[in-house]
């Protein structure tokens, strides 16, 4: 494994004691939900910047002419 950092975390009382009896690897499933989130965040980030800056981007020309090149092409 790469080199890595401890977080903790609160649950509710009683839920330790609920999640002993239950068979799940919860540091592996813990730790996948997190990096999948930081994924889709930075993801979201991303998305939100390129529209940011598509906003500024005008394209010149007919519309039809686009629609023609790209219909020729298939």
């Amino acid at each position: 494994m790469a080199e890595s950092e401890v977080i903790t975390i609160r649950v509710p009382k009683g839920t330790k004691a609920t999640m002993k009896k239950i068979h799940v690897n919860w540091s592996k499933d813990i730790r996948e939900h997190i990096e999948d989130r930081v994924r889709a965040t930075k993801l979201l980030d991303l998305l939100n910047e390129l529209q940011k800056s598509s906003k500024r981007i005008r394209i010149r020309g007919d519309s039809t002419d686009i629609i023609r090149h790209y219909r020729d092409i298939r």
